[in-house]
């Protein structure tokens, strides 16, 4: 073969000239770039500039089968184009909002706001709402939301915290776009099963007062109740360092609303000898006051019901009786409120119960103060 530089002759399989080294065989042809896969698209140069061609559907016209394009222009390469059109916006997976999307910022933002008691309640809730958490909250229905609540609970309370922590959750996707309503609201409750809570009468207490007399220490925790109006959580929390003798004041105790938490415990000077004891007998390294568990506390409060003869209410029946107790002693109703560290006048009537002697007593008054205006007309 004759190099075309040198013009000397080299072997005819040679690829470089035996003298001057210059390529003599033909060179290889280059590899094809690859084809672009089916429903890649492509792309147009127009001007400097190029655009993005992709196919969306098809249709059949005059009996061909016909492709619906979509154009994108304006991209500074080719590959840009290409890109693009591989992958056009409408083609991308979007990915919807699900209900734990909404909790996750809900947990964040508004539960560390609520009191102890709420935001237990609420994540109790979302615990009962995991089944459809992963869902996306647009494609739940009415439907689907009351069966996760009638699966869950078959009492109000339980079923209101899931509604609630619901509702909470649409308040934000409502806001975003991502449904067009809140459909909480829709979800149907159990009916509300609730006694009314019922203050101890006077004789109640006397018999209180007798047990604890006779040695029955755990009645002074019931006592300290009724003459304070504490709640059961807030006799939980109270430490002795929390008793100001000299005022007749605990500060400290109050529990869920700001007014409960800032406002003093106050107590009569009937009850300081009992708060006194309380306070001497505990053995809490920490100074608790009351020095058991919760379940420890509540059978014993019902064992002492049980053993001083009275009726079997709840540990809350204390602070109702409070109330009832000055409202009878005609402390007139805003005090009553500051004592029971109430935000609302309307909370403190809730509290107050008359019982049926008291309620001939009043109705006795009335007769009596016109029959006298009757005497002395004639």
């Amino acid at each position: 073969m004759i190099c075309t530089k040198c013009k000397r002759n080299s072997p005819d399989d040679a690829v470089f000239c035996c003298y001057c080294g210059k390529r003599i065989a033909p060179a290889p042809p280059k590899p094809r770039a690859g084809k672009r896969g089916s429903g890649q698209g492509s792309a147009r140069k127009r001007g400097s500039t190029w655009t993005a061609v992709w196919t969306v559907s098809f249709r059949v016209e005059d009996g061909k089968l016909k492709q619906l394009r979509h154009y994108k222009g304006g991209f500074p390469t080719k590959t840009a184009a290409l890109a693009y059109a591989a992958n056009p916006p409408e083609m991308r997976e979007v990915k919807l909002p699900t209900l734990s999307d909404y909790w996750a910022h809900y947990e964040s933002a508004s539960l560390p706001k609520l009191s102890d008691s709420r935001r237990m309640a609420h994540q109790i809730a979302w615990g009962r709402l995991k089944a459809i958490a992963h869902l996306p909250i647009s494609k739940l229905t009415i439907q689907r939301l009351q069966d996760t609540v009638d699966a869950q609970t078959s009492t109000y309370y339980p079923a209101k915290d899931m509604r609630t922590v619901l509702s909470h959750l649409y308040d934000r996707a409502v806001a975003e776009g991502a449904v067009p309503t809140n459909l909480a609201p829709y979800i149907e409750l159990p009916p509300l099963q609730e006694k009314k809570i019922q203050p101890y009468t006077k004789d109640e207490i006397v018999a209180f007062w007798t047990a604890y007399a006779n040695g029955d220490t755990f009645v002074g925790y019931i006592l300290l109740m009724i003459y304070t109006g504490m709640m059961p959580g807030e006799l939980k929390n109270l430490t002795t360092a929390m008793v100001n003798f000299e005022k007749h004041e605990i500060v400290g105790a109050g529990l869920k609303t700001d007014i409960r938490k800032q406002t003093p415990i106050v107590f009569p000077e009937l009850i300081e000898p009992v708060l006194h004891q309380l306070c001497d007998s505990t053995a809490s390294r920490k100074g608790k006051v009351l020095d058991m568990n919760e379940d420890n506390f509540y059978a014993e409060f019902h064992n002492a019901e049980a053993r001083c003869g009275v009726r079997d209410l709840k540990p809350y029946s204390c602070r109702h009786t409070t109330a009832t107790a000055l409202a009878l002693d005609n402390v007139h109703l805003t005090v009553i409120k500051e004592i029971m560290r109430h935000s609302k006048i309307t909370t403190t009537e809730r509290y107050i119960h008359p019982d049926t002697m008291a309620m001939h007593e009043g109705i006795n008054i009335l007769g009596r103060k016109d029959m006298d205006r009757l005497k002395g007309e004639t």
